[in-house]
């Protein structure tokens, strides 16, 4: 087996425990999958925290077994960082999903209305179809991929 092959099966295989591991929790919504990201991260670290950072782990996979920098995932990796880590990691300790999402809508906006904040709740609590909430690790799937092809 040479290293492009085993570098895509170490990508398929992260990208698919990532998922798995989601799947898990019966996600139906980004409430739910925020929530499940940062129940991971605060019950099960060595899970949570491979599961967050499955970006970051590919790149470097990428860079140690091949010797590529790819700026996809890079770029990928740090509109995730700023859209979703800084989510995970606040100093709330919470299991109540509902405490959680109002920590992070509170977080977000510094001055709301009842109804503004009722709204983005209600944005975040709707249910979406599975390939919106796996957009980002079909993208990350994709590009690696291709990436690895074209070296």
């Amino acid at each position: 087996m040479d290293i492009k092959l085993l570098t895509e099966l170490i990508v398929v295989l992260l990208i698919g425990f990532r998922i798995y591991t989601l799947e898990k929790f019966g996600i139906k919504s980004a409430a739910d999958k925020l929530f499940a990201l940062y129940y991971l991260k605060n019950h099960y670290p060595l899970i949570g925290y491979t599961i967050i950072f499955y970006i970051f782990e590919i790149i470097i996979i990428e860079m140690i077994a091949l010797k590529i920098v790819d700026i996809t995932l890079i770029i990928i990796a740090m509109i995730e960082l700023f859209m979703i880590y800084r989510h995970l990691f606040i100093a709330l300790r919470t299991d109540d999903r509902d405490d959680y999402i109002d920590t992070v809508i509170k977080r977000m906006f510094t001055t709301l209305t009842y109804s503004e904040y009722q709204q983005i709740k209600g944005e975040l609590y709707k249910i979406q179809p599975k390939w919106k909430l796996y957009i980002t690790e079909m993208l990350v799937f994709f590009f690696a991929i291709w990436a690895i092809e074209f070296q």
